[in-house]
Order: structure tokens, then C-alpha cells, then sequence
């Protein structure tokens, strides 16, 4: 079985080399200062690993799945994809430090950024409908009419990543396994990282009552999802920030999103008092953080009462025009956090002693920093580190 249930499993892991070791160092936003309780995407710093060049690229207003290896992406590479061998990978521990007097105290976040919104249309003050194209991520698969279980047959996108409750629609060369139809929405419920069943609706799949398969179909059948990892959005959050070099126009517009939850609820919404972007928002930042009061938040956007993550944002809204220059929507899934209060005292985290004890890290999964500053803090500023990866 997959994952660890011992501290000797773990040993054993680690004598047997099943672990990569990153060490990074990264620059802090590469054009301005930020201000106090301003927080900014460190994907867009020199260092290693290198600045994106992705997050200002895309379709407006279409989703855009990321993963390690995806072209000009820049992201923290963990020893590669683990999951085909029967193994699971998790973050053990890590550091985090700097040598500036001017970045301590801040806070260093870990995100797994899954995917993205480029926003180009940012004269637009009101709310503007997303593209989710659901067949952008796909797997074949085969049906079993005496188990109505179902087989992957392919695994280049990572089907184990797969969660119950995704929801998902199928195609097919020929016809489909009776009685699934194509252009239908249907909720997966995972059996394992190689199988699953299919429902009718996401409360079916949580409670685990699977539709009856009567054919196997003819042809190749396909299943489609759209988020790479945390397929359901359960722990799913939002951050929007500016992923040009150039400043944002000069305005302050309240910042809004509509969304489907992860109980595949639709029609939610930000909550009032909602964010309100920065004026001429600088490279990296995050646009509704910086200084206190209304409409000023931490890093995340805020959700609907109740909701616990994001499976897919349906529209995206600043009520004025941003006069100019671009924003990014990103879905991301924070991982851990590394607070450092001195200067040259590195900030330390053993997560298998710690909560989120061990955070796993899917195959595929994008790793990038986001800072927040405490104090005024020079562009350009660095931090570096090590992070320690365990699979077994």
C-alpha cells in the first residue's frame, strides 16, 4: 500500500534513496518595493528555480492546467512522478532564510499552483464568464460489467490523481459502456489509484452508490476532468495577482469571483466586503494585499460562507475598469508556511512532527513561493532554502 504508516517505513524509505532534496534561492518581486502585509508571487523572481515566463501567456479567461513540467513554468522540481510505481510523495521538512535585513520578519507560503486565469479584458467592470474546457485532461479506460469498475488504461495525465466526488464526462471512438452517455456530467468515485466507479451525482459519489455498467461498449472510451490535482477542489483557494512586468492601470477596483465549490455546488460567490485591487499593482503582487482596513486581505480571496475549496471558477469580475495591463486567476493548494522573524535565522519545519503533518505532493504538482511581507521590503530582495521530499 502506497504512503507510510510507521516512522521505520519512513527510515526504510530513506535508506532505500527514495527522497530528493531541493535547495532554492529566490528573488522577491523584480521591479518595486512592497509595502508592509504586501504579499507577492514569487514565480516572477530571478533565481533558482528561474522566473515563469507563463503566468501572462493564455487565452483570455480560459483555465490553463500547470505541472512540473510544463514549458517556461519555472517551478521547484520534486524528483519527478512516483505514483506509477506504487509510491507516495510527501514534503518531510524544509528551510527557509535570508541574509536581508530588509525582508525579516515575513511570511514564506508553498503553494501548488494547479491552473490559471489569464485576465487581458481588464477594461471590463463587470462580471465575465471563464472557458473550463473539461477535455483539456484525459485517461482511457475499460468497464467491467460484473463489477461496474473501470480500468485506466492510460496514464500520461495522471488518473491517479483522481479523487471522489470530480466531477467528470466521457467520449468515445465508438460507444460508450451502457448506460454513460457522452456531453453528461458524472461524479467519480475512487476505488484506486488504477480503478474507479462512476455516479450519477456528487452526493451518490460520496455515499459510494455507483451506476449500474450493463455493456462494456466498443471502441477506445475516454474520461475528462479539468484540474490536474485536488481533481474536486476540496482545499482548492484562489489568489489574483499581476503576472507582468508592467504595473496595473490606476485604479482600485473591488475584486470578485464566481465559482463551483467542492461539493460541486454552483453559483457561489465572493463574500462582501470584497477584496479591493491596488492601484498601479506592481510585478508579483498580489492586488487586494498591502497595508489594513476594508477590502484588504490576506493572500487568499476570500470564499462563500460554508465552502471548503474551488473545483472551477465560472466568472471573474473588477467592478471599474483596471484601466491597463493583465491579472492572473490561479488555483492553487497552500502546502506549508515558513515564517522567518531575524535575519539570518533560518526558518525550520519538520512535517512529520508538525501540522499539516507531511503534506502530499501529487504527481505533477507545480510548487512555487508567495511572500508577505512584514516590513517594507526592496525589490529584488532574496530568500533561500532547502525543501526534503520523501516517497514510499
Amino acid at each position: 500500500m502506497a504512503g507510510f504508516s510507521s516512522n521505520d517505513q519512513i527510515i526504510n524509505a530513506l535508506s532505500l534513496g527514495q527522497t530528493w532534496n531541493a535547495p532554492f534561492g529566490k528573488n522577491f518581486n523584480p521591479t518595486s518595493p512592497a509595502i508592509a502585509n504586501e504579499w507577492h508571487m514569487m514565480a516572477r523572481g530571478a533565481g533558482n528555480p528561474p522566473a515563469d515566463a507563463l503566468f501572462d501567456t493564455g487565452a483570455n479567461l480560459t483555465f490553463i492546467p500547470v505541472e512540473d513540467d510544463t514549458a517556461s513554468a519555472g517551478t521547484l522540481q520534486h524528483g519527478g512522478d512516483v505514483q506509477a510505481n506504487g509510491f507516495y510523495k510527501y514534503l518531510l521538512s524544509g528551510h527557509v532564510v535570508t541574509a536581508a535585513t530588509t525582508v525579516a520578519p515575513c511570511t514564506v507560503s508553498l503553494l501548488d499552483v494547479i491552473g490559471y486565469y489569464r485576465v487581458t479584458s481588464v477594461t471590463t467592470a463587470t462580471a465575465q464568464a471563464t472557458t473550463n474546457t473539461i477535455s483539456t485532461i484525459t485517461a482511457t479506460f475499460t468497464a467491467n460489467t460484473g463489477t461496474d469498475i473501470c480500468t485506466y488504461t492510460s496514464t500520461t495525465s495522471l488518473p491517479s490523481n483522481l479523487l471522489t466526488g470530480t466531477r467528470v464526462r466521457f467520449t468515445t471512438t465508438t460507444t460508450l459502456p451502457a448506460p454513460l452517455a457522452t456531453a453528461t456530467d458524472y461524479y467519480l468515485i475512487k476505488v484506486t489509484d488504477s480503478t474507479f466507479e462512476v455516479a450519477t451525482s456528487y452526493a451518490n459519489a460520496i455515499a459510494g452508490t455507483q451506476i449500474d455498467i450493463t455493456t462494456t461498449g466498443t471502441g477506445t472510451h475516454t474520461i475528462n476532468w479539468l484540474l490536474p490535482r485536488y481533481t474536486n477542489g476540496a482545499g482548492v483557494q484562489a489568489i489574483i495577482f499581476n503576472p507582468a512586468s508592467t504595473a496595473m492601470g490606476a485604479a482600485t477596483p473591488n475584486m470578485s469571483l464566481g465559482y463551483t465549490n467542492s461539493t460541486q455546488t454552483t453559483s457561489r460567490a465572493t463574500p462582501t466586503v470584497l477584496p479591493i485591487g491596488k492601484l498601479t499593482a506592481s510585478n508579483s503582487h498580489i492586488l487586494y494585499t498591502g497595508a489594513t482596513g476594508t477590502g484588504k486581505y490576506n493572500y487568499m480571496m476570500p470564499l462563500q460562507a460554508g465552502d471548503a475549496g474551488i473545483a472551477e471558477i465560472n466568472t471573474i469580475q473588477n467592478s471599474v475598469s483596471y484601466v491597463s495591463g493583465t491579472y492572473t486567476v490561479a488555483l492553487v493548494k497552500e502546502l506549508g508556511r515558513f515564517p522567518i522573524s531575524t535575519l539570518g535565522l533560518a526558518s525550520e519545519r519538520n512535517f512529520l512532527f508538525e501540522y499539516p503533518s507531511m503534506p502530499r505532493i501529487y504527481d505533477g504538482a507545480a510548487l512555487y513561493f508567495a511572500l508577505g511581507s512584514g516590513v517594507a521590503t526592496p525589490a529584488s530582495s532574496a530568500i533561500s532554502g532547502q525543501l526534503n521530499f520523501v516517497w514510499g
